[in-house]
């Protein structure tokens, strides 16, 4: 039973399904071989910690890095502004909750400004962020 009609001369016939399996194998080759890695954008060194432990949910997130850049959610911010923007935060989301993520290098005297700051701006817990012991 042969339904296609004779053709005189020769007729050229392609058959391209290797050729698609070959695309869908450098497709799939590609795909395995990317790395896709989220980079944060702050370079932080979070201090070591044995009673660190990890959070469920994460409120705002204020970052204060080694050379004392300040980062609101991941958005840079003037030091001198970070009070108006935590205020007009804690009154917008009425949550009361927010961590600190310092860096190790960051001094002392800079992280207890910003406690106090964030404190003033209406928010009363205050978690400090921390990598957890490898000891453990």
């Amino acid at each position: 039973m042969n339904f296609r009609p004779e053709k005189k001369g020769r007729s050229l016939i392609l058959n391209i399904t290797s050729l698609i399996d070959v695309m869908f194998l450098l497709l799939i080759f590609f795909m395995v071989t990317s790395t896709f890695r989220n980079q944060p954008a702050i370079n932080l060194v979070l201090p070591r910690s044995s009673t660190a432990s990890a959070t469920v949910d994460t409120p705002t997130i204020v970052f204060l890095t080694e050379a004392g850049d300040v980062f609101l959610n991941d958005a840079p911010i003037a030091p001198e502004e970070l009070a108006s923007a935590l205020e007009r935060l804690h009154v917008s989301t009425g949550d009361d909750r927010i961590v600190l993520r310092a860096d190790q290098e960051a001094t002392h005297g800079r992280v207890v400004e910003m406690i106090d700051t964030i404190k003033q701006s209406g928010f009363t817990r205050v978690s400090l962020s921390a990598r957890q012991s490898a000891a453990q």
